[in-house]
């Protein structure tokens, strides 16, 4: 049997035009897959945004638990508890906290003797749980009594192979006069006036779109809260003149 192949006539040019302008004007038309594709090209800038309010909030939020505890350890300062409580430590008991007890009864709160009662204080830790007591730094400045000119110079921080060696804080009388701060505690500091700064390095990162909160190394941001203030005219134990 033979087979007859029957020949379909080409369209002209103008007909096939004519076809494929018919499938782009329904491709144009289909409007299947929009959502995808919106998203694709929207989600980039909708993320940094997301991404921006929530470095930003996380800052405030870490900055508000700072100040809030430079305010509750500035009271330790200026009722005189620092200077007064009777701390023993490894069998041996002083009167007034070091910089080192300071800063753990901001971080961890103490319980002491109060030398001028004889009775046991407490006081609840001032730093907040989500920051960290080994990124604190504190700075205590009392102005000496008869300083017209005190000098309260910023905490500067110093890096070694990008680890943190020293943040030039001190525990003591202020600069003044040409005089350098002593670091010699807070004894004798009755209606001085007191300078108490907690600074903190919030750990963080460079965000996309050029976002950046870092301004130290190790991508961390240095947060610093102060509380200036008068002390109270304290008194001491009974048979103790300095305190």
């Amino acid at each position: 049997m033979r087979r007859i192949r029957i020949r379909q006539p080409v369209p002209p040019a103008s007909a096939r035009q004519g076809l494929h302008a018919k499938r782009a004007a329904r491709l144009w038309a289909d409007r299947a897959g929009n959502a995808i594709l919106e998203f694709a090209i929207l989600a980039p800038a909708f993320i940094a945004l997301i991404l921006g309010v929530l470095h930003t909030a996380l800052i405030y939020l870490a900055q508000e638990g700072l100040q809030t505890a430079v305010e509750s350890a500035s009271r330790l300062v200026a009722t005189g508890s620092a200077q007064t409580l009777a701390i023993t430590v490894s069998g041996v008991t002083h009167t007034g906290m070091t910089a080192a007890e300071f800063k753990n009864a901001i971080c961890n709160g103490v319980t002491a003797t109060d030398s001028r009662t004889g009775t046991s204080v407490t006081y609840a830790k001032a730093l907040p749980p989500f920051l960290a007591c080994d990124r604190l730094a504190v700075n205590v400045a009392v102005v000496p009594a008869g300083c017209t000119n005190p000098s309260l110079a910023n905490p500067t921080y110093t890096y070694t192979s990008g680890v943190l060696t020293s943040t030039g804080t001190g525990f003591g009388q202020a600069s003044c006069n040409g005089s350098t701060n002593n670091n010699a505690g807070l004894a004798g500091s009755q209606s001085r006036l007191a300078v108490l700064q907690l600074m903190y390095l919030w750990p963080t990162a460079k965000g996309p779109l050029g976002l950046n909160f870092v301004n130290q190394p190790n991508n961390n941001r240095l947060m610093i809260a102060t509380a200036v203030f008068t002390i109270e005219g304290y008194g001491c134990a009974s048979g103790v003149t300095t305190c």
